[in-house]
């Protein structure tokens, strides 16, 4: 049933990526590796909000100009 169509999903690398960066997170808070501060905790939001704007700026995100794809796909 895997194909390669359901590889080449933005979504799905999207969600992909944000999930291990939470369990890299949660990994490290539960170890403690790393503690952050919540001033760096926004520092980091800012700039990966910054980072997706960007993304969907460019269309790299949601590509709605495929007539044949539901904005995802390639």
């Amino acid at each position: 049933m895997m194909n390669k169509k359901r590889w080449r999903n933005y979504a799905l690398w999207v969600s992909i990526v944000s999930q291990v960066l939470l369990l890299i997170q949660l990994i490290g808070h539960l170890t403690g590796l790393f503690d952050l501060t919540d001033v760096m905790k926004q520092n980091i939001l800012t700039i990966v909000d910054v980072f997706l704007g960007l993304l969907v700026t460019l269309g790299i995100i949601s590509n709605p100009t495929k007539p044949d794809s539901g904005g995802y796909n390639l």
